[in-house]
């Protein structure tokens, strides 16, 4: 599934897929259904894409494959988590802004509530000493890590054949998407937006250029055949102009919170400065998960040294294997790093959570009404293969990024990349499900630690 909606997305949308006879899922369904998947939606946002197309488009028929994949670009170009934004986005289709609530809010709480416990377990183990270097709890964190690490690689190589595929162009943005991404020594926050706009705009110039280069005849032909789509019954929760107030109210909240954040010192106001991190790395940064997770590492591990490199690869192993969007390590990293400041581990998981996924969500709610006018956009259209391509990019970069931090935290580095390869192969060539092969990574982390393969 996830394989045709990809394709769907790199191609000029509204070509793809006859309309389908939908109607649309009441309240109860919605929650049903996103509960059991917030509960059972393992395997990253790749995964909940595919789940979410399987149930909307092929099972329930609430909503056409065409609508469905204009729904994902849209996600895509917007910052913050892709599968959680979606998981909003169709709840509004179905019932509007209460619909989309429900559906969104589901989906992310189970793995916030488990990421939480872990948080709150992890920062307990800290104060006890039981993750100190050369202790075997310390070698399942790195075993879990390098797992983490391999299913980012696993992710990035599944996105780039469905998104890229034998497409030169966009194979082309795609590398250099990555290669500019590890260009600076350190992530650059701005250059994640600026690359995938470009790629957008190298996409939309190839697509005019090629397409002025065919006759008019042919080019009439084109947008004759294309498909008329009933979409009378999709619904955009708010109207055009609160759109637009939620989108200004968000860029209000990031100006206030990050001049009121530059001038207190973090000594007098930790919790805010964590909220305002968490706020303005899910408002900048673009691509989802894999490009947000060396941006918040920089920031809280080398920059600010809230949390050790260690601890922050042990949250993205377990957050791998929760189910649920990958975001959901906030929480995770909210706890531990409340815990090394000596504050309460609810509230630092609570600000660090609500910090990352508030400014996707809200954008989502906001730009939602206004693509009313912009899906037909033929310039969006045209670009849409390009940023797809250039946030697989960002994808490709980060696994050097984390590769790297791994090297540097883990107690056997050379083992390390064994576990990795190992668990690349589970999850590639055995489909051997995420959760399963990050434990498979821990208990390979103990072993090591029991074999006496330190550095």
């Amino acid at each position: 599934p996830t394989t045709r909606i990809k394709q769907m997305s790199s191609t000029p949308l509204l070509e793809n897929a006859p309309p389908n006879n939908t109607t649309p899922a009441s309240l109860w369904l919605l929650a049903y259904h996103f509960l059991i998947l917030g509960c059972t939606g393992f395997g990253g946002p790749s995964a909940h894409v595919g789940l979410f197309e399987t149930l909307f488009v092929e099972r329930k028929h609430w909503l056409d494959g065409a609508v469905y994949a204009e729904l994902l670009a849209v996600c895509q170009m917007l910052p913050g988590p892709t599968s959680t934004q979606m998981s909003f986005a169709l709840g509004i289709t179905q019932q509007g802004t209460l619909g989309g609530l429900i559906s969104g809010l589901l989906f992310m709480l189970p793995g916030a509530v488990l990421m939480t416990a872990l948080g709150v377990g992890t920062a307990e183990a800290l104060k006890r000493g039981l993750l100190d270097h050369g202790t075997w709890t310390a070698a399942t964190a790195a075993g879990l890590s390098s797992v983490g690490v391999a299913l980012i690689g696993n992710a990035a190589l599944s996105l780039g054949s469905k998104i890229c595929g034998t497409v030169r162009l966009q194979m082309a943005i795609c590398a250099a998407s990555a290669a500019l991404t590890l260009l600076p020594s350190k992530p650059v926050p701005w250059l994640f937006p600026v690359l995938l706009v470009s790629g957008g705009v190298v996409s939309a110039v190839d697509k005019t250029v090629r397409m002025s280069a065919r006759s008019d005849a042919v080019a009439q032909e084109e947008r004759d055949a294309q498909p008329s789509i009933d979409r009378s019954s999709i619904k955009f929760g708010l109207r055009a102009w609160q759109g637009a107030c939620v989108v200004g109210i968000w860029a209000c909240m990031l100006l206030g919170i990050s001049v009121f954040a530059l001038s207190t010192p973090t000594s007098t106001q930790p919790q805010l400065h964590w909220f305002y991190t968490f706020f303005y790395t899910g408002s900048l940064v673009y691509g989802g998960g894999p490009v947000v997770l060396p941006v918040l590492q920089t920031i809280i591990c080398d920059r600010n040294h809230w949390i050790r490199d260690a601890q922050f690869l042990a949250a993205l192993g377990l957050a791998q294997a929760m189910p649920g969007p990958m975001f959901n390590l906030s929480p995770f990293l909210g706890a531990v790093i409340a815990q090394s400041a000596g504050t309460n581990v609810y509230v630092g998981a609570l600000l660090c959570w609500l910090g990352l996924f508030a400014p996707g969500v809200m954008m989502i709610f906001g730009v939602l009404p206004l693509w009313r006018g912009l899906r037909n956009n033929r310039i969006y259209q045209r670009a849409v293969p390009g940023v797809s391509a250039s946030a697989v990019g960002l994808i490709f970069a980060s696994i050097f990024s984390l590769h790297a931090s791994l090297q540097a935290s883990s107690p056997f580095p050379s083992a390390s990349d064994a576990i990795a390869v190992t668990g690349f192969a589970l999850i590639r060539v055995g489909n051997v499900p995420a959760p399963l092969s990050v434990l498979c990574g821990g208990v390979l982390g103990v072993l090591a630690w029991a074999c006496g393969i330190e550095q």
